[in-house]
């Protein structure tokens, strides 16, 4: 069955010259960088050949067949067997620029960074929805919904609104049905959708609802039997809690009360009551916040981090037109109390608590700071990931030494002047001589650029980057470079304009939201600009602390700066115009088994005021 959809990173349809027959012919625009290419070919066969010239930078793949095109990635429905030889060509790549689409969502392919599949992170990948389109079949070349059959989503803000229905799969053949039920096309989902407290008959008898074990050969009680062994229920991890009772913590973001009261942003409170564990929304704790009172908030809404002074965070969605938003916290909570759904308190095990005066006896014994224990021992046969890696590597070497910084500097903001030199024209169907003198490209997005001329012309390009669209830079010695925020990111970037009218230039550098807006609540990836060593290792270490869940002191600056790098957490990225930047992978995990791992070797230590 090819039922696997996947998605192959293009920068669209163009026109190009046939090195061989000189006509002008259309053809698919793919990076070199990447395993798309390979992978277009290997799935499309006799139908798909490589037209690339010698000298160009790109690889421009011809298709005489159908091709499925959504923001800029090309669909495809694989079988088994075709999705295993995509497999094989991606996992010999360092990118793959392939995806597939796995439980609701879009995963990078294996390759040589990672041999499982891995979620997209960021901007890095598809971010739309394929489940209500009609994708080309690799094998058949005819087009197919991107799941067989049709499913039914209910969505409904709260107990007292009309639910929505929202139908996915191969709705093609019965849309004059739907639509004579009252069903309607949404052009933003690309799906059909009904209002209403349930389906019609008619259309209910369209939607699958397979039982859980439909597609099973036999029970597991008879499979027991056939093969005469007891078969176990494979383990689940167990989903550690992270607050426990009489724990401070701090609203995650601006929150409120069961009546009503608000809670901003960084309100401090202590854990009174714990619940068990709900398998949809996880851990709940009542809080008793100072001078508010006690309320049952989810784990998602609480906090470790001391509030920053001056910022606020409000979460909200993005719905598209027509929509009904999704419920929020609040609204699910009373939604559970009111259907008695309200998990279960965890008493506590009053045998179990030791005595007030033992607790004053011991307090005075126990360590401030708890160290976790890393993990650092791999079986037999087993590679050492790259974390243990550059933990071992680290502690043979010598660490790099923070220089310090003078009374005099100490006591004043100093300005440093970014470097920078001619390194291209940038074009984009527009005239004015804009000479950029810096960018930075991390797998395929524009995160810095600095660029000069025409205030006219720098500003159309400052409006074409901030719309998404295509910005080469020509150089003089070396091939043209593309710089983008990616078809269909508009909006990305923040400018810092300088105009000097008496030379009639304009200044202006751009730099990416994942440079200047780090989001830090899961793997994601941002950026340091390199002036000098001191300040782009005291910037990691600030990344860092704002990352991971235990402290971070200054004099493990070094060990942060030369572990990260042997670990790949911290890497150059491509730059040109003498301007130097760092990828900082935001990965909490493994960012934390560093800073254990290098306290358990004895390569860092804690201070001995602590």
């Amino acid at each position: 069955m090819d039922n696997n959809v996947t998605a192959i990173s293009s920068y669209g349809s163009h026109r190009v010259k046939h090195p061989q027959t000189g006509q002008m012919v259309s053809a698919y625009k793919i990076g070199y960088t990447s395993a798309a290419s390979a992978v277009l070919l290997a799935l499309y066969g006799d139908r798909a050949r490589d037209i690339s010239s010698k000298h160009a930078s790109y690889h421009y793949i011809q298709v005489d067949a159908e091709v499925t095109v959504r923001h800029g990635y090309i669909l495809l429905k694989v079988t088994d067997d075709e999705l295993t030889r995509a497999e094989a060509i991606t996992i010999q790549s360092h990118r793959p620029a392939v995806y597939r689409w796995i439980d609701g969502a879009w995963q990078e392919f294996p390759n040589s960074r990672s041999a499982e599949y891995q979620p997209v992170v960021s901007q890095s990948g598809p971010n739309f929805n394929p489940t209500g389109m009609l994708i080309v079949s690799a094998s058949t070349g005819e087009a197919e919904a991107a799941i067989t059959g049709i499913t039914a989503e209910k969505s409904q803000r709260s107990e007292h609104d009309t639910p929505w229905w929202w139908l996915h799969g191969d709705t093609y053949p019965h849309r004059d049905l739907l639509k004579r039920w009252g069903c309607r096309w949404s052009k933003k989902r690309r799906c059909w959708y009904y209002i209403g407290e349930t389906l019609p008959d008619t259309v209910q008898a369209l939607v699958d609802t397979p039982a859980p074990d439909e597609d099973a050969p036999c029970s597991d009680e008879a499979a027991a039997q056939i093969l005469g062994v007891d078969i176990q229920p494979k383990s689940q991890p167990e989903i550690p809690r992270l607050y426990a009772l009489a724990e401070t913590v701090y609203a995650r973001y601006d929150l409120a009360s069961p009546d009503g009261k608000p809670i901003p942003t960084g309100t401090h409170g202590t854990i009174t009551r714990l619940y068990n564990r709900n398998p949809t929304h996880g851990w709940s704790y009542d809080v008793d916040f100072i001078g508010i009172g006690v309320g049952w908030f989810f784990e998602r809404e609480l906090t470790h981090l001391e509030p920053v002074p001056g910022i606020r965070v409000t979460r909200g969605s993005v719905v598209p037109p027509g929509a009904i938003p999704p419920p929020t916290d609040a609204e699910i909570k009373q939604a559970l109390i009111v259907s008695d759904q309200q998990p279960e308190a965890v008493e506590p095990d009053e045998d179990a608590a030791p005595p007030s005066d033992a607790l004053e006896e011991t307090a005075e014994d126990e360590p401030k700071i708890r160290i976790i224990k890393p993990v650092l021992d791999v079986s037999d046969g087993e590679e050492p990931d790259a974390v243990i890696t550059a933990v071992r590597q680290t502690k043979a070497e010598p660490l790099p030494v923070l220089q310090p910084v003078s009374s005099a500097q100490s006591g004043k903001r100093n300005l440093v002047r970014i470097p920078q030199s001619p390194c291209g024209e940038l074009t984009g169907s527009i005239a004015g001589n804009v000479w950029a003198y810096g960018w930075a490209v991390h797998e395929g997005i524009c995160v810095y650029v600095n660029c000069g001329g025409p205030r006219m012309a720098v500003e159309a390009i400052r409006a074409k980057l901030a719309k998404g669209d295509i910005v080469s830079c020509v150089p003089w010695d070396a091939p043209s470079v593309e710089l983008t925020a990616g078809e269909g990111n508009s909006g990305m970037y923040t400018a810092f304009m300088q105009n000097i009218p008496e030379a009639k230039f304009t200044s202006l550098i751009l730099l990416h939201e994942l440079v200047t807006q780090p989001n830090y609540g899961g793997k994601s990836t941002t950026f340091i600009l390199h002036v000098s060593d001191e300040q782009a290792m005291a910037q990691l270490r600030h990344h860092v602390t704002r990352l991971v869940n235990v402290p971070v002191f200054p004099n493990w600056t070094g060990y942060l700066w030369q572990a990260g790098q042997r670990a790949m957490l911290l890497c150059p990225t491509r730059t040109g115009g003498d301007v130097t930047l760092y990828t900082v992978i935001l990965d909490s995990d493994s960012w934390t088994r560093l800073l254990t791992g290098g306290l358990a070797e004895g390569i860092i230590r804690l201070p001995q005021n602590v």
